[in-house]
């Protein structure tokens, strides 16, 4: 059983991006809360999306 299909790597690069839309998300006071943000990045990786700029235009467009 395969409890995370997550590299290290992809783990570590979805962190940072994860930290970054949440800064950018609170300097532009966008109405979405930092775990509807987690929620939605994995959500969106799960379905494999990696691409960093998608996966951040798709979470900030919806919250704006």
């Amino acid at each position: 059983m395969t409890l995370c299909h997550y590299s290290s790597d992809e783990l570590d690069e979805l962190r940072q991006l994860l930290k970054s839309i949440i800064d950018e998300a609170h300097q532009k006071s966008l109405n979405i809360s930092d775990e509807d943000i987690i929620e939605k990045l994995f959500d969106l990786a799960d379905h494999g999306e990696r691409d960093p700029e998608k996966l951040r235009e798709a979470i900030l467009t919806k919250a704006a």
